[in-house]
Formats: structure tokens, sequence, C-alpha cells
């Protein structure tokens, strides 16, 4: 755990997080998921190759339309809608088959909640994110239950700032793993705590008010 700057805890009220790679992995059932869709774009002439699973890891963090111009840049946008929609599809029908919160993570949740309000703050939409909270039962313990899609954001700071709105004075802490966490949270002017994970690329934190290797390790940050 690095602690780069005098990032001051006292006057945190509340924590919003990103999910995938901070909350949950589902990066293996994502893979999965892509290569179905692209088995049937592909059989239907409207792809013409699997994407990489370099490309699919990329995305992640991205805002829906976003990703699949990464994913498939030269399909149509009705298209692009199509597969969408099957890809979102899929995907919900494995989240609600199964947990993907990393280890400890639900745990940690509903201890911080005694002491913090709890929010999310991720590019996702409403269903994924309802799924995420409903496997583990954590709803009750976000009071701010925001993403993209539920207040029609095209970027992680517009969320963050609507957040802002919700929340009133208190202080708000961001925490995150990608770059664009650290970004949306420099954009709306708060702090941001950066976690290590295997889905960021070498600097990609460099810009957080202080690091740490697992997620688990956010309660000793904020007790210092």
């Amino acid at each position: 755990m690095e602690n780069k700057k005098e990032l001051n805890t006292a006057n945190i009220g509340v924590i919003a997080f990103d999910l995938d790679g901070t909350l949950i992995d589902t990066s293996e059932a994502m893979l999965d998921v892509y290569r179905q869709v692209f088995e049937e774009a592909i059989e239907n002439g409207d792809a013409e190759k699997q994407p990489s699973r370099e490309d699919i890891y990329s995305t992640f963090g991205m805002v829906g339309e976003e990703a699949w111009k990464k994913v498939a840049p030269d399909m149509s946008e009705d298209k692009h809608r199509k597969y969408k929609k099957l890809h979102g599809d899929l995907l919900g029908e494995r989240m609600k088959a199964k947990s993907f919160a990393l280890p400890g993570v639900p745990e940690m949740l509903r201890k911080l909640c005694k002491e913090y309000e709890l929010a999310t703050a991720s590019n996702c939409g409403e269903e994924y994110l309802d799924h995420v909270l409903s496997q583990d039962g954590l709803n009750e313990c976000v009071a701010y239950q925001l993403c993209a899609g539920g207040v029609g954001a095209q970027r992680k700071s517009e969320v963050l700032e609507e957040l802002k709105k919700r929340a009133g004075d208190r202080g708000i802490l961001m925490v995150g793993d990608r770059k664009s966490d650290i970004d949306a949270a420099k954009e709306a002017g708060i702090p941001v705590v950066g976690v290590r994970s295997e889905f960021a690329a070498s600097g990609e934190l460099d810009e957080a008010d202080a690091t740490i290797d697992k997620i688990t390790d956010l309660p000793k940050l904020l007790d210092r």
C-alpha cells in the first residue's frame, strides 16, 4: 500500500466505487460472452473476426457504445445495438447465476457502510449494476446506486458530478483501478484511490492520491 500524497480522509463521508476490476471481476465471463456474440456476428456476415483479449480488456471502464466501437470498429451503429443487446442478455444470465465479487468485497462493504455512505460510479447500465448489487445483497449497503446508463452520462466524471449533487457537502472519495477512474475524479475535483489490478497498464494509477495493492486494503488506508 502506497500513500503517495497526504490524502486527508478525515472529511470523507461518501465513498464511490468503480465496479469492474475494483469490486468485481467479470473478465472471464466477458471474454466468453464476447466470443459467443462474435460467433453469431461472423456467421451472419456482420463481423470478420473475433476481437482479441487485449481489445476486450481495453474496453473495461468505457461507456457501452465507446466499447463497441473499439471491439467492432467496422460495424454499423444498428449492428452495434443488436449485438450489444445480445451481449447484455447473455452476460445478465451469467450474473444472475453467480457472484463475481472479488474476495472479501461484500464483507468489506457491509462494514464500511456502517461508517460511510457508499456509492457506485460506473460506466455500466442500470441492469448490469442491479445484477452486481443484487447478487450479494448489497443494495441496502449502497446509498447512491449510480451509473452512466442511469443518469444519462457520457463520461464517468458526469456520474461523479451527479453524486456531488446528491451528497451535498459531504466529502467524497473515488476508488477505482483504471486511468479513466483517476481522470474522472480529477475532473470532478475529488480525491481518488487507485487499486492495482491486472487490467491496468503501467502508469495508469500514477496520478492517484493514494494507491493500494488490493481493494480490501482500503479500510486500513481510511483508518490512517
